[in-house]
């Protein structure tokens, strides 16, 4: 975290284009423009990674030979990775007589996700970790370590099934269907089948925002959620908490009034704050120039809290 007044001093320490089984490339020294969309949605993570003025020879060897890209970013002490995912596509290309780019178009889990594909039967007595070990065994993906929890069954209990269960088709219907029945969220970051109860959010501790940790411009309530944009930070992750203080934020504040049609049924949806001040992430979007200025991250979270104040802003409501 930025905690002075000193500049800080960001870094890319790797955007290396890998094959499974073998060591990649390392582009950091290279000139890459990258945006990155992160969401708390069932379809992958996206990036588009811009890199200018390879040479020929690389050029054709990472179309060619490579299909994965791990990108990590951050500022000097604060270094993750931000986005992991395969090369669906490449454009190739001139932006002026000087400079040329390869654009890498990427998508995080995404064979994973519209491939992985299972048929196969559960005997009677089955538990639901059961049915999510065969998911992402199908889909070819780890699971988040609190997975099996968040899944499970009321109050953490493994609830056993009675009768035998078919699983057939694409295994993220499946996935799905278990994140709805256990009102979670469900989503691929980073690689990994990730689950975050409705009215919770990932363990760890909230992620301060201010003008002191790289806080870029003044917070506002939307529509969408909060939003606000700091400084790259790998550490926001979907799913997981920021603490904002209530002060910071601008409010929109939408006067009620009797008539027709009912402003009532439009303000409870404008996102409101909380005295606390903790959110979670429903969207992180980082973008950044290695020779420019763009180094930032978007943000856009809901309050946690779904008991106080009207349920429409929470997260609870977002599920």
């Amino acid at each position: 975290m930025i905690v002075s007044n000193e500049q800080p001093i960001r870094d890319i320490s790797g955007a290396i284009v890998t094959q499974p089984t073998e060591k990649g490339i390392d582009l950091s020294q290279l000139r890459f423009v990258f945006n990155i969309f992160n969401g708390d949605t069932e379809s992958p993570n996206t990036s588009i990674v811009r890199v200018y003025n390879l040479n020929k020879n690389t050029r054709k060897q990472i179309i060619n030979e490579f299909d994965t890209i791990t990108l990590q970013a951050g500022y000097q002490d604060n270094i993750g990775v931000i986005f992991k995912g395969t090369i669906k596509q490449f454009v190739a290309g001139r932006e002026n007589n000087v400079d040329s780019f390869l654009e890498l178009r990427c998508a995080d889990g995404d064979p994973n996700y519209n491939f992985g594909f299972f048929s196969e039967t559960l005997a009677a007595g089955h538990t639901r970790s059961d049915v999510l070990d065969r998911v992402a065994t199908a889909m070819n993906l780890p699971l988040d370590k609190n997975a099996k929890d968040v899944t499970s069954g009321s109050g953490g209990v493994n609830l056993v099934s009675v009768r035998g269960k078919v699983l057939f088709g694409l295994a993220r219907t499946t996935a799905s269907n278990l994140a709805a029945t256990a009102q979670a969220r469900m989503s691929i970051q980073n690689g990994v089948l990730t689950y975050i109860p409705l009215t919770g959010y990932l363990p760890g501790e909230a992620v301060q925002i201010n003008s002191l940790t790289g806080m870029v411009g003044i917070p506002e309530t939307t529509d969408n959620g909060i939003q606000v944009t700091t400084l790259l930070n790998p550490k926001i992750r979907i799913g997981g908490q920021i603490q904002i203080n209530e002060g910071d934020i601008t409010q929109t504040i939408i006067r009620e009034r009797i008539g027709f049609p009912s402003i009532a049924d439009i303000a409870p949806y404008v996102a409101d704050v909380t005295e606390a001040g903790f959110y979670r992430v429903l969207v992180a979007e980082h973008s950044g120039d290695t020779r420019g200025q763009e180094f930032y991250t978007k943000i856009t979270a809901l309050r946690i809290d779904g008991s106080a104040g009207n349920v429409k802003n929470s997260v609870k409501a977002y599920g």
